[in-house]
């Protein structure tokens, strides 16, 4: 396995006027599960290329294991993909597609060592039952998961890239193929970059989440961290559903502003749905009213609603099991509000 880094990369495409990386860089350790996340235009597929040597960058070098292998071809990476669509081998056994990684790059293994191999990765991803079946014969959650076997039965492997591998599966099987790859992950301390859009994906199998966003990291850390802390208002407004309030300072009674003054001087104030609580008016407190009451179902026998207000200009949401009507005054009571200097800025669609 191996730690990557990269130093300063950035990439542009030939003939664009804007590169599509702005320079990044980035360490992710020996063994661990990191997750790129951002929207379609963000900067991921273009990073991933730039990691599995399809593409290489404008500036900056590229190293695995403080090996600095920005020149090289991906053959010679000693890595392996999964991509969105499973591509299998239709007219080989499951088998078959597993062992032939190990029997086409001039890897010096018997036929024992092939077929132990095999055995150990299937026994990982709990495929052994369909081992001598038809690529073309089982469902495509079991042929991601070949797919995905494939990519970890070389020995030789330091880095599994995954490009939106559960695109094509269906939602009801989603959980259960991402806690398999966890899992997997897991015991054989492989390293592994899981790039997706899809944010449930990133955060809940990743250690480590990088938010991309107009072709620039603007935050990595745990799944926890750029939930509850976001450093930008970007990933504050991309992460949850929906995303994080935002309101302006003046907005909120002056006892509040002074509170919020002391950490940092903030312009704008954010909270999430669900860190805010909704009380009687107050004097002290954050004021709304109450546009609109979306039931979202019960916790410990109390309704839970998702709960619509209007605060000055601006609209916030509330996640709450208070009991409340459209057009009723209430307090916001705020758990863990976070602070922001910069404007909001969404990252657009388009290629990378």
């Amino acid at each position: 396995m191996a730690g990557i880094r990269l130093h300063e990369i950035s990439f542009t495409y030939e003939g664009a006027r804007e590169p599509t990386l702005l320079p990044i860089s980035l360490d992710i350790n020996d063994g661990e599960a990191f997750s790129l996340l951002g929207a379609s235009g963000a900067g991921k597929t273009t990073l991933l290329n730039l990691l599995s040597g399809i593409l290489r960058p404008t500036k900056g070098r590229v190293f695995f294991d403080d090996v600095d292998v920005t020149e090289l071809p991906g053959r010679d990476r000693h890595l392996a993909q999964v991509f969105q669509f499973p591509v299998l081998y239709q007219s080989m056994s499951v088998a078959q597609n597993l062992a032939f990684p190990l029997t086409t790059r001039g890897a010096s293994l018997s036929r024992a060592d092939i077929l132990e191999r095999v055995s150990t990765i299937a026994r990982e991803l709990e495929i052994e039952s369909i081992l001598k079946r038809s690529a073309n014969a089982i469902s495509l959650f079991e042929k991601q998961l070949v797919a995905i076997g494939r990519a970890l039965v070389r020995p030789d492997v330091s880095l599994v890239l995954l490009d939106e591998p559960l695109t094509a599966v269906e939602p009801s099987i989603k959980w259960r193929l991402r806690q398999t790859l966890k899992r997997v992950q897991e015991e054989l301390g492989v390293t592994m970059i899981y790039v997706t859009h899809d944010q449930t994906e990133a955060l809940t199998f990743a250690e480590r989440v990088s938010v991309l966003a107009d072709g620039q990291i603007l935050q990595t850390g745990t799944p926890q961290a750029v939930y509850q802390n976001p450093a930008h208002q970007f990933v504050g407004h991309f992460l949850g559903s929906p995303g994080m309030n935002f309101l302006p300072l003046d907005v909120f009674p002056r006892s509040l502003q002074r509170t919020f003054a002391m950490d940092g001087d903030p312009d704008v104030i954010g909270f999430r749905p669900e860190s805010a609580q909704l009380t009687a008016p107050s004097a002290q407190l954050l004021v709304g009213m109450v546009d609109s009451q979306r039931i979202l179902g019960t916790a410990q026998g109390r309704v839970v609603s998702m709960y619509g207000l209007r605060c000055g200009n601006a609209q916030v949401f509330v996640r709450s099991p208070a009991s409340f009507a459209c057009g009723d005054e209430v307090g916001i009571a705020l758990n863990h509000p976070v602070g922001f200097r910069e404007a909001l800025r969404v990252g657009g669609d388009g290629p990378g």
